[in-house]
């Protein structure tokens, strides 16, 4: 019988990887941008990135998991002439984005500054609109590179080059004074050069020619798929970012940027299960097609495994010690400390759910994926309205803490009603370990210490060194040999005489 785990740590490793590359870019982006920036300034770059995020979701058509569900079982030609179509819809699409958003900047930005916008506010959406033809082409592309198993390539443009450059290039915007509108610049440039260089990749890999046509996906059957999940990438992507807004209309500027600088620092880990889920997205689909439930399984439950292990205790340290992680980013956004901690909590029960809406995806239960991403938008967008006006910062987060909730517990009943969930012994200890060598040593020293910020440091060197020796003790419960095997450098097989 075939190894269910077989070659599946590799890319996963990959993934992680860059993914953490990625995500310390991240928080590195919103150090050097509270530390250059005024408050406003920061809550108008947050403004930015959320629309251009928006962007993303909108003008993507979702296809990039249409591509990773069709693409790994269709014929070379047929899967390269659905890869261009996606490109140039979504390059479209996003064209006729551009110029509404051109449009009506003016009052954009007067409804997200309320009563502190300025003349920047509204330069910077314009610039923001000028880039939004690359935003859904970015995920088209990255994900058609993923569907061609170009995991290697993906991950390096992604989730090391693209988030390096941006650390880089806001370093030198901050350096020469540029404001809020140099600092996007810094931050969107990368990306539209990593979609160029991506659309390039794309046309250099060479596949086996067939003129086969019995692995063409019809249009309708294809958007019978994607089509729902179109909504739905729409759905998440404001679920995710639509807070921002609305707390930079109902309050301010600067609350937004609080708020903002916040809710980065989360996604330091939702950058690793979004880079995993990524790479392991069309492995699943094969499994699903071509294997069994037993399969799928085991990757589930062992994805779900190493992604808890690696993030677990980023957030545990999150919410042991927010008042620190947040003075990072100077001594105003220390208010934003409560706010971590509930977001990170959230995300605790979201990562120990593992890859589930892909699971579910992968199963082509898409419509059943769109209720759910609704269901949670629809719960966000009426708590951000109903306690932002009253309770700020906190009742944005009481409102993303619901639909995160949302988002994960009810498609993981749905999959587990068919057996499909990440729930054994090595999740299990995996959760135990890192709440214990993390999680207990740091909660005791905030409540012996206060918020001193040398006592945490040497107790996160303890813990770490505990961590560390936990998880080479429990190795194979966590499943770790197996990552470390597919690691390993394969030896050559020669033939013999």
């Amino acid at each position: 019988m075939a190894d269910p785990l077989d070659g599946v740590g590799r890319n996963s490793a990959l993934a992680l990887g860059g993914a953490s590359v990625s995500g310390v870019a991240t928080i590195l982006t919103v150090i050097v941008a509270t530390r250059s920036l005024s408050e406003t300034g920061v809550g108008e770059l947050f403004i930015a990135i959320a629309l251009f995020s928006i962007g993303q979701g909108l003008a993507s058509l979702g296809a990039e998991t249409g591509l990773q569900y069709f693409v790994p079982t269709m014929p070379s030609d047929s899967a390269r002439r659905l890869v261009v179509r996606m490109e140039i819809g979504s390059a479209l699409i996003g064209t006729v984005l551009a110029v509404i958003v051109f449009a009506a900047a003016d009052g954009v930005a007067s409804i997200l500054g309320g009563g502190s916008s300025t003349a920047a506010t509204t330069e910077l959406i314009r610039l923001t609109a000028l880039t939004l033809p690359f935003a859904g082409l970015y995920e088209v592309a990255l994900g058609a590179l993923r569907s061609y198993d170009e995991v290697v390539a993906s991950t390096i443009l992604d989730r090391v080059i693209r988030p390096i450059a941006q650390v880089l290039a806001m370093v030198a915007a901050a350096v020469a004074g540029w404001g809020s509108i140099g600092m996007f610049m810094a931050w969107v440039v990368p990306t539209v050069v990593t979609v160029i260089a991506a659309v390039i990749r794309l046309g250099l890999i060479k596949l086996p020619a067939t003129s086969d046509q019995s692995g063409e996906v019809p249009p309708s059957v294809f958007w019978r798929f994607t089509g729902p999940r179109s909504v739905a990438r729409v759905a998440q992507v404001l679920t995710q970012r639509l807070d921002v807004l609305i707390l930079a209309a109902v309050f301010s500027i600067e609350d937004a940027a609080i708020y903002g600088a916040a809710s980065r620092c989360m996604y330091a880990g939702v950058f690793l299960a979004m880079a995993l889920k990524q790479t392991i997205q069309p492995r699943l689909r094969r499994e699903i097609v071509f294997g069994d439930r037993s399969t799928v399984k085991a990757l589930y439950g062992a994805t779900t495994t190493w992604l808890v292990l690696v993030t677990w205790p980023v957030y545990i340290v999150m919410i042991a010690q927010a008042p620190i992680v947040m003075g990072v980013f100077g001594s105003k956004y220390v208010a934003g400390a409560p706010t971590l901690s509930l977001l990170a909590s959230a995300m605790l029960v979201a990562i120990a759910c593992g890859l589930v809406d892909v699971v579910l995806l992968m199963l082509g239960r898409s419509w059943l994926s769109l209720v759910n991403l609704l269901a949670a938008l629809a719960i966000n967008v009426v708590l951000n309205l109903a306690l932002a006006p009253q309770l700020g910062m906190i009742g944005s987060a009481i409102a993303w803490v619901a639909s995160i909730l949302t988002a994960n517990l009810v498609p993981l009943a749905q999959t587990s009603r068919v057996g499909l969930h990440p729930g054994g012994r090595p999740l299990w200890t995996g959760c135990l370990i890192s709440s214990v060598a993390i999680g207990v040593p740091l909660t005791a020293g905030r409540l012996i210490f206060g918020d001193a910020v040398r006592p945490f440091v040497l107790l996160l060197a303890v813990a770490l060194a505990f961590y560390g020796a936990l998880l080479y003790v429990f190795r194979r419960s966590l499943l770790l040999d197996r990552l470390l095997k597919d690691l390993r450098p394969r030896k050559p097989v020669f033939a013999n005489g």
